[in-house]
């Protein structure tokens, strides 16, 4: 199954109706792309209830919706894409005052607000709930705290590969053709995914769909005389031609992507203004006009004319920055400014200004949590020492490793006791946060020291290690939970895959695969083993797993096959259309025909 083939059909996907490529947050570099698929319909969570649905289904299913996530996530993509198919306005409450919120909408079934951050605006929601009872009032809130009475909360869910892959496709479209040249590989596309495959700390960025974007932005192709022949497990094979998931191994050309999410929007930017005639002279005019912003001055007219398209004005006139990162980002780079001393020397093409700037600026804004994503973006901007030791003074050690994560070279001392501090708190305390954190550090020797653990007699403490390197994010964790598949405890092994099952590598595929079908040689042939399989294949998401699943459902019994459908509904793949049509009218069981209907149904948002 090669994942880039081209002729995977897209008609057979819902029928949803196109959203303009003005949904898009910052303004697009490369100019080539299918507009028609450039929207990747997102799974959702409910965190009470714990299912994973996508937004179409959900939008078939709640009426009432409170949307979170994370900055970048897409939430205000989510409620254009809902306006799209409902014909109704996308509304914001920054554009109006609390006080003067409106009372009559042009489409009263469907009401959508963006940008909602006060309890004010959830008194607004609950209102309009009661006086329009039949309509469907989606609304995105500013923070996950931010809850609304008879609202649903929904959490928008990272990417999984296939929905790497499907917006990979829609930025290097193949031109229109018939016959055998309609089946070419896209390998421009697959050469992004290798690349992004290439550094854990890519494969991090991709998941966020905003990072996604600015990466296929600022992705070069390598030079075609630098080959990488990826293993047959590590290669993400795009397309719908091969025999079997693992084929024949495929030459890619990975090429060098940003790793920290500083580096990334630098890199967006320097290519953005690189195209005025002194990008120099822009760089300083955005971020000045990014930092007197951030402390509290309007905007205005003026800013937007000289705002080199990081700036638009809203249907209340106000001007204010496309993105909330992107002022964040720049006002940081403001920030690096203050003290001129030193060039960066060891980035001279980049527009980064300084690694040696005055502290003092960031210092007094530390305790800030509106400044928080600044102080991120200005450690990834150059040494980090400082920011670190003054964040550690307080004891708190997450957000020093969010501070850590987020600079290509974090001081050794500092990442030390920051990471001994957390794993203290996650091994001893039992704490997520801890884990979350040391998650973004994604640090080597958090990882050897919960592998240690899994050499343990005692079976719970070579559980609660499995778990934990699930969560950490690194190569180094695959490399000690893979051999764990073999563990004698059942349940050891149940948390070995769906740990596995959280991994942004490609190299847990066939593993996962092996144990669905159940090959002793890699773990104990039961029913617990696949349908913890199913699941994890479910999580990574990828369309490699569509065959295996497939079969699952025609012939597992009934605890396997429910799995299996679940995970055929979260990854959503063009590759099951077909043969689960086949399956729904040929199929000589009735449980099976209905099976792949209720996984076709779901795909078409029924």
């Amino acid at each position: 199954m090669n994942l880039f083939t081209r002729n995977k059909s897209h008609t057979e996907t819902p029928a949803h109706k196109t959203i303009p490529a003005t949904f898009l947050a910052l303004a697009p570099l490369k100019p080539n792309f299918d507009p028609t698929h450039l929207y990747i319909v997102p799974r959702v969570r409910d965190p009470l209830g714990g299912s994973v649905t996508h937004l179409d289904n959900a939008l078939r299913r709640h009426a009432h919706v409170l949307l979170h996530g994370a900055t970048g996530m897409g939430k205000s993509a989510a409620l254009a894409f809902i306006a799209a198919q409902c014909d109704a306005p996308l509304l914001s409450f920054s554009d109006f005052p609390s006080q003067a919120l409106p009372q009559t909408f042009p489409n009263e079934a469907c009401i959508l607000f963006d940008d909602a951050s006060e309890p004010a605006h959830l008194a607004y929601l609950e209102t309009l709930a009661q006086k329009f009872p039949n309509a469907r009032i989606w609304a995105a809130a500013k923070t996950k705290h931010l809850t609304a009475e008879k609202f649903v909360s929904l959490e928008l869910q990272a990417l999984n590969e296939r929905e790497i892959v499907s917006f990979a496709e829609a930025w290097f479209p193949l031109p229109s053709e018939k016959g055998h040249a309609a089946k070419r590989i896209n390998r421009a596309a697959q050469d992004f995914i290798a690349s992004v495959q290439a550094n854990p700390g890519t494969r991090e960025l991709a998941i966020t769909p905003l990072y996604l974007y600015l990466l296929l932005q600022v992705y070069e192709p390598a030079l075609k005389q630098e080959p990488v022949i990826q293993e047959k497990v590590a290669l993400p094979m795009i397309g719908g031609n091969a025999a079997t998931p693992f084929d024949v191994p495929q030459r890619t050309h990975a090429a060098r992507l940003p790793a920290q999410r500083a580096q990334l929007f630098d890199e967006y930017v320097r290519a953005k203004l690189a195209r005025e005639s002194d990008p120099e002279f822009a760089a300083r005019a955005v971020e000045g006009i990014a930092l007197s912003t951030k402390r509290g001055k309007r905007a205005s007219e003026e800013h937007l004319a000289r705002g080199y398209d990081f700036l638009e004005k809203r249907s209340s006139g106000r001007v204010e920055f496309k993105h909330s990162l992107l002022q964040e980002f720049l006002a940081a780079r403001a920030l690096r400014r203050a003290t001129v001393t030193t060039p960066n020397a060891d980035h001279p093409e980049s527009v980064m200004p300084i690694a040696n700037s005055d502290f003092a600026p960031m210092r007094e804004q530390l305790d800030d949590p509106a400044w928080r994503e600044v102080a991120l973006f200005y450690a990834g901007l150059g040494d980090a020492s400082e920011i670190v030791r003054a964040v550690l003074e307080k004891n708190d050690l997450e957000f020093s490793a969010a501070i850590l994560a987020a600079t290509p070279e974090p001081p050794a001392p500092l990442l030390e006791q920051t990471v001994k501090g957390l794993v203290a708190r996650a091994w001893d305390d039992h704490d997520e946060k801890a884990m979350k954190a040391l998650g973004k550090l994604r640090n080597n020797m958090a990882s050897d020291f919960f592998a240690a653990k899994l050499k343990d007699k005692n079976v719970e403490v070579r559980l609660r290690a499995s778990y934990i390197l699930g969560k950490l994010h690194t190569d180094r964790s695959l490399e000690y939970l893979l051999p764990q598949l073999r563990d004698p405890s059942t349940e050891v092994r149940e948390q070995v895959i769906a740990s596995l099952g959280a991994s942004r590598s490609e190299r847990v595929i066939e593993p996962l695969l092996v144990a669905l079908r159940g090959d002793p040689r890699v773990a104990a042939s039961d029913t617990r083993m696949k349908i913890a399989a199913a699941k994890a294949l479910g999580e990574y998401g990828t369309d490699k797993a569509v065959p295996a699943l497939i079969v699952d459902v025609q012939v597992s019994d009934d605890d396997v096959r429910e799995q299996a459908i679940i995970a055929l509904e979260k990854i959503r793949s063009n590759f099951a259309v077909k043969p689960l049509t086949e399956i729904s009218q040929t199929d000589k069981k009735e449980h099976v025909r209905a099976a792949a209907v209720r996984v076709l149904d779901d795909m078409r948002g029924k």
